[in-house]
């Protein structure tokens, strides 16, 4: 173990952590002053609540004994307003509480949601059951911290104001309240220590079984096909089972605490209705102090028992906010760029020579033209200016020809190219010769194997952490430009792309946009709006009302509804007959924007400006591993 990475400091970094996320539950988006209102409010009802038996004490003593028929009206008004005031002051304060919670938990769910979506990504990224549990119970437990708060004050204020009364009453039995609220106290609080480990041990493996429940269920149809249902379920019963055993640990845990707790202060009155009752024997209590000696015990035992959970109390919710805080500082997967791009007409921050490794160089000039250092060029205007590893003297081209598929006879150039479109330059790893795409360009990519596909896609979109120099954007390097800028000018989907349940319109388009008629043809989307009804029928979870074909038919025309100048396909078309793939092909072709297409079909590659053939770049990317295919079989890779 590294110094300064040991236990105790990884424990005093979560206690940090989670100290930062209370104060964001309790205080952001001044909570604080509202919190202090309601606290006050609540501490004011308890007040009034053992002021009920004092002023029953009095009206005896005072009213009732001397039969004096004037002060008992005096006192039971005095009776009547203290009432009001704690019902009035418990139903605004309650209210009230409810919006300091609520905004509590919104904020803390968005503070995590946040992470979680980060374009910069995490190291290490939680399943969907963890993330599940982190965004909904653990959120809710620490924005409960605001109802502790309040309780636990309103309960301290109850204690305080008996004692007071106790100690004028007598003062050995006040000091006696004192003495045991301190002692129960302090009792609990070490009797508490194990929860909050049991606690994080229960959100952990029900964090886990949700995992392995999402995971089931998005892959029932999988799991059909390959008559795995059972092994499926022997691993759900597995992981619930461990979610079981852990949640009834840590509910035996607490409920034994506060069973405790409830002894310890039926124990209190108990001892203090014995001592009170031999002091009225003894003559030094009048029958109304009596009254209000036993009423008091009586308001205490509940208030004595909410004491000995305040440690419980905490401890839960220590542990979910030590879950949030160890997720929140999860490292970023993408290190976030520390220069900016220059100003136009000067040196971007990609600018360089390539001296040991392949670089690409460009000057970020207004009329956007990108050089790259060290290589030739693919077509077009980019030229091989300097030295490096893999310096190429001179342009060369990479074409369709180059794979054995070329543009149909008669093709017609594709319409114009999306207004925003910049050129880009990218160095696949282990190619030596980088590849450009002109703005409105149809560039086909052969990728080695379907994992190799996964990786060139992933890059593209900034999943993955960039090298330097591998991809410009009008002359910026990807890694100063960072993640998010260049998913504003690339947009790269999985290949294994997500529906949600609803309509087929809110799959396509964000809220209140429209379809593109010219991406619902060259996507060949229409006959599944016929076959399901229109664009506002239900699609069913997961798109279970569509065939193989029709999902992956809606996800390619949801790829080109965004809207991103150049779009990065990652084999479209595989489940779809060959039939269909030519229209989508010729639909691609007929769509203005500019489009990356990383493919085996000879079909779709048919269609496209010109081709690039990766199939023989050196494997220099352990993401992309290879499937096995043999060299001499990947001729016969292309479909």
């Amino acid at each position: 173990m590294s110094p300064g990475k040991g236990p105790g400091r990884t424990r005093r970094t979560d206690d940090a952590g989670a100290r930062d996320l209370f104060r964001i539950a309790l205080l952001r988006g001044g909570r604080g002053l509202r919190l202090g209102l309601t606290t006050l409010a609540f501490m004011l009802h308890q007040l009034c609540e053992a002021l009920v038996p004092i002023l029953i004490g009095v009206v005896i003593d005072r009213a009732l004994e001397p039969s004096d028929p004037a002060a008992l009206l005096r006192w039971l008004a005095v009776l009547a307003v203290v009432f009001l005031t704690l019902s009035l002051s418990y139903q605004r304060a309650a209210t009230a509480m409810v919006g300091v919670y609520s905004y509590a938990e919104h904020d803390l769910r968005q503070l995590t949601m946040t992470r979680l979506l980060d374009p910069y990504g995490l190291r290490r990224r939680p399943g969907p059951g963890e993330a599940l549990s982190l965004v909904t119970s653990d959120t809710y437990r620490v924005a409960g911290v605001s109802w502790s708060v309040v309780e636990q004050a309103a309960t301290i204020t109850a204690i305080l104001t008996a004692s007071t009364a106790l100690l004028l009453i007598s003062v050995p039995l006040g000091v006696g309240v004192i003495v045991s609220t301190v002692l129960v106290l302090l009792l609990m609080r070490r009797l508490a220590m194990p929860l909050e480990a049991r606690g994080l041990t229960e959100q952990g493996s029900a964090a886990r079984a949700g995992e392995v429940a999402t995971d089931m269920i998005t892959g029932l149809r999988v799991l059909a096909g390959m008559n795995a249902q059972g092994e499926a379920a022997a691993r759900y019963r597995t992981a619930s089972d461990a979610s079981r055993r852990g949640a009834v640990a840590a509910s035996r845990a607490v409920l034994a605490y506060s069973a405790l707790s409830l002894l310890l202060s039926g124990v209190f009155l108990a001892a203090l209705a014995t001592a009170s009752g031999y002091l009225a024997l003894d003559g030094q209590l009048t029958i109304g102090q009596l009254v209000t000696v036993l009423g008091l015990a009586q308001f205490l035992q509940g208030s004595l028992a909410h004491v000995g959970t305040f440690a419980s109390n905490w401890a839960h919710k220590r542990a979910s906010a030590r879950r949030i805080g160890t997720f929140l500082a999860e490292p970023p997967l993408i290190t976030p760029p520390v220069t900016s791009r220059g100003d136009a007409g000067e040196e971007g921050p990609a600018a360089g020579t390539g001296t040991g490794t392949r670089t690409a160089a460009g000057t970020g000039t207004a009329t956007g033209s990108a050089t790259a250092a060290g290589t030739g060029t693919v077509t077009g205007s980019a030229t091989g200016t300097g030295t490096g590893t893999d310096s190429t003297t001179g342009t060369g081209t990479t074409d369709a020809t180059e794979v054995g598929v070329g543009l149909p006879p008669g093709a017609v150039p594709r319409p114009r190219p999306h207004p925003r479109t910049a050129p880009v330059v990218w160095c696949p790893p282990g190619h030596p010769t980088p590849v450009e795409v002109p703005p409105g360009a149809l560039v086909g990519i052969v990728p080695r194997h379907p994992a190799h596909a996964r990786s060139l896609s992933d890059r593209l979109a900034g999943r993955v952490p960039p090298v330097r120099g591998e991809l410009l954007i009008d002359g910026a390097d990807a890694v100063d430009l960072g993640p998010e800028a260049v998913r504003a000018h690339i947009a790269a989907p999985p290949h294994q792309g997500t529906l949600f349940s609803g309509t087929l319109r809110a799959n396509l388009t964000p809220p209140g946009g429209t379809p593109d008629p010219v991406v619902v043809r060259a996507a060949m989307l229409d006959d599944v709006l016929e076959h399901i009804g229109g664009p506002d029928a239900d699609i069913g979870e997961h798109g279970s009302r569509l065939s193989g074909g029709q999902r992956q038919r809606l996800l390619l025309a949801r790829a080109l509804h965004a809207d991103a100048p150049v779009v990065v396909l990652d084999e479209p078309a595989t489940a779809v007959d060959p039939v269909t793939e030519r229209r989508i092909a010729e639909g691609l072709r007929e769509l203005p924007g500019t489009t990356l297409l990383i493919t085996t079909s000879r079909i779709l590659l048919s269609t496209c400006d010109h081709v690039v053939d990766l199939t023989d770049a050196a494997d220099d990317d352990p993401a992309a591993h290879d499937d096995g295919t043999p060299d001499d079989a990947r001729e016969g890779a292309l479909r």
